[in-house]
């Protein structure tokens, strides 16, 4: 593949910029104040797109999970960090997990962010004419197909904003008229259904209503699979921009949420909820919900059939190779997708450099999972750990390292010595998203053939308090196995980040039509076809062969489904707002049982680990990264013993993130969210 590394000049060309950490946006209160008027603005093109790119700054970075998630606009994914899906080390982020948040110190709330821009495109949409200038202008050109296609995407746009509101704060108001920076004008906030209905509205526009015609079907530019990946097939330039499969893609979102318990009845205090002049904001439960959510997913499913889209397998359909190449190259399963990316930063700087053990050159190793996550991947057979007579967590093995870039001097997968059997024969996801004690890199370091991640006391993995891996894991799933930190190995890498992609609706699916018939075909089916690509068995074969059988079983088919999403999803951006709109997010363990609690009570959330203050290897080298000699215990006393890492806070009120203290002061009219006050 070639790099892809292209500059931003502006945020006109920022969905257009090609897998890069751009952020050039233009700041448009600083051109109004150098005496543009709104006129000047929407008949000049230069400032007109302008104007239009900064709409885009509210699409999120979800890939950054490390230091940066300090960053305050609610763009970020510090919802990872909340909810325990990741962890990381440094002190200024490990604070987040402890849901110590409030209305008054709503670090990453994004209310002021969506709103601005959610001005920004009614303003657009008010103010752009049918077209700017004449071909060849030196004023610049803007054709009425262009303007369309403009107007199209900032109508999608706003829908995202929307539902960016939506689905953190539950419904909030929806803003009718464009009021001047100065004026106060008040909205009180609209009911779960009219915002549904609002944005599905908006998004009706783009999809069969007035603007259809708009906007492109997808990016694509070509016919067939790309497996040579020279970035031929697609539109890379506009990787951001919307397009009608990213439109089908949304609408099916919003309304699986709308469906869920969070936002259908099953928040019981939300149902109390109203605005001062009485109206309620939460409906009570409606089945009809989730055919509507069916209908908008197979209209998705339709149009990516007729598109050439699906799961994306490569070349030689290996799991292990699928399942990498599907974050490092634009693919076919892609309904949507970012070219801002904190991993495209190279070895030394970001998301990179945060999931690289401290110990790699460039590495800093804070960013990783609790024991939590690592024990719901499932094992080769597709079982649960509890369930396969074949897992053990007795003894260890060597074991070969499926990540091992292969090379003219590499010819073999580097096998990892002594590796603890609790990590032996998982599924090939847990491998691709998981560095664990003694895992190899994909390449070695020189001069060091057997170095080994050790994260375990008196390694060199441990770099210091604030780079480390403090379960004892490191998230790997996103990294680039073709960049090292050493001589001629390539540096930096171009990825796309992914917003929406096929396994993720086809999990909706299941999910959507288990609640309406539990008998469907279609449940293990959708499933089936994304543990087929994971390498897994599926639940039709485990049932074939006697081993395992949920089919037709409501409850252990909605466990099934919650579940496969949680690791097929992992790091995406999509547990937190799972676990929400399942209303599990408070869900935990007993420290001393074992046994789940799981209600959505106040209490605490306890997040196990390795206990990465005792040893697993006797003797290292005298640079701590390669073994000389290694324990052999087990337990108490060891690095390979579960024990309670961090304990968090949780209170019911977090299943919805507060309205800002400094927004409710603003406004008469905008009640609270349940429990908070």
């Amino acid at each position: 593949m070639k790099f892809i590394k292209t500059i931003c000049a502006t945020a006109a060309i920022a969905m257009a910029g090609t897998f890069t950490s751009c952020s050039d946006y233009l700041d448009v209160s600083k051109e109004l104040s150098q005496n543009l008027d709104k006129e000047e603005v929407f008949s000049t093109a230069k400032y007109l797109t302008q104007w239009y790119g900064e709409i885009y700054q509210t699409c999120p970075n979800y890939s950054e999970m490390g230091l940066d998630v300090q960053n305050s606009n609610g763009t970020v994914n510090a919802q990872a960090i909340y909810s325990g899906e990741i962890v990381c080390a440094h002190p200024n982020v490990l604070k987040f997990g402890q849901n110590t948040f409030t209305p008054s110190s709503t670090t990453h709330n994004r209310w002021w962010n969506c709103y601005k821009q959610i001005r920004q495109a009614m303003i657009f949409l008010e103010n752009a004419p049918e077209s700017i200038g004449e071909p060849g202008a030196a004023a610049g050109y803007i054709s009425v197909e262009e303007m369309r296609r403009y107007k199209a995407d900032v109508i999608y746009l706003l829908a995202y904003n929307y539902f960016l509101l939506f689905e953190f704060y539950g419904p909030t108001p929806i803003i009718t008229e464009i009021a001047g920076p100065n004026e106060n004008v008040d909205y009180a906030r609209a009911s779960v259904d009219e915002m549904v209905q609002h944005i599905d509205g908006l998004l009706e526009r783009v999809i069969s209503g007035d603007y259809s015609d708009a906007l492109p079907e997808t990016i694509k530019t070509g016919d067939g699979a790309d497996y040579e990946h020279d970035n031929s097939m697609y539109n890379l330039r506009e990787i951001l921009r919307p397009t009608k499969a990213a439109a089908l893609a949304l609408r099916a979102r919003l309304w699986v949420y709308a469906a869920s318990p969070l936002f259908n009845g099953g928040y019981t205090e939300a149902l109390s909820l109203t605005n001062k002049d009485g109206k309620r904001l939460f409906p009570d439960y409606d089945a009809s919900k989730w055919q509507t959510a069916k209908k908008h997913l197979e209209a998705l499913f339709a149009f990516a059939d007729a598109h050439g889209m699906g799961l994306y397998y490569s070349k030689d359909r290996d799991p292990h190779t699928s399942i990498y190449e599907l974050f490092q190259y634009y693919n076919d399963e892609i309904l949507w997708a970012n070219g801002n990316n904190d991993f495209n930063d190279g070895v030394t700087l970001k998301m990179e450099a945060r999931t690289i053990p401290g110990d790699i050159p460039g590495g800093m190793g804070n960013v990783g999972f609790y024991q939590n996550i690592i024990d719901l991947f499932f094992t080769e057979n597709g079982l649960d750990i509890n369930e396969d007579p074949a897992y053990n967590e007795n003894g260890f093995t060597d074991l070969e390292n499926p990540c091992t870039t292969l090379s003219n001097t590499v010819k073999e997968k580097h096998v990892d010595k002594h590796i603890f059997n609790m990590y032996v024969g998982r599924e090939p996801r847990f491998y691709a998203d998981v560095t664990y004690e003694g895992k190899s890199w994909h390449i070695q370091r020189s001069g060091y053939p057997d170095w080994g991640a050790y994260f375990s006391k008196g390694g060199a993995a441990y770099k210091d308090q604030t780079m480390h891996a403090r379960a004892g894991y490191l998230l790997y799933k996103f990294n680039n196995r073709t960049l090292m930190n050493e001589g001629s190995n390539p540096k930096d890498w171009g990825r796309p980040w992914i917003y929406f992609r096929l396994a993720d609706f086809y999990l909706y699916y299941a999910e959507v039509c288990n609640e309406i018939d539990p008998s469907d075909p279609n449940i293990i089916k959708y499933v089936d076809l994304v543990r087929e690509r994971a390498g897994i068995p599926g639940y039709r074969e485990l049932a074939d062969n006697g081993v395992k059988n949920i089919i037709g079983d409501q409850d252990q088919q909605r466990e099934a489904i919650y579940r496969e999403r949680i690791i097929e999803m992992l790091g995406e951006g999509n547990y937190y707002f799972d676990m929400h709109r399942w209303m599990r997010a408070g869900w935990s363990q007993n420290e001393y049982t074992g046994e789940w609690i799981k209600d959505n009570e106040d209490k605490q959330i306890i997040r196990y680990g390795m206990d990465i203050s005792k040893p697993a290897v006797t003797t290292f080298n005298n640079l701590g990264n390669t073994a000389v000699k290694f324990s052999d215990k087990i337990g108490e006393g060891s690095y390979y013993n579960r024990i309670v890492v961090d304990r968090y806070p949780w209170k019911k009120a977090m299943l919805l993130y507060p309205v800002p203290y400094n927004e409710m002061q603003k406004s008469e009219l905008t009640v609270q969210n349940p429990l908070w006050d």
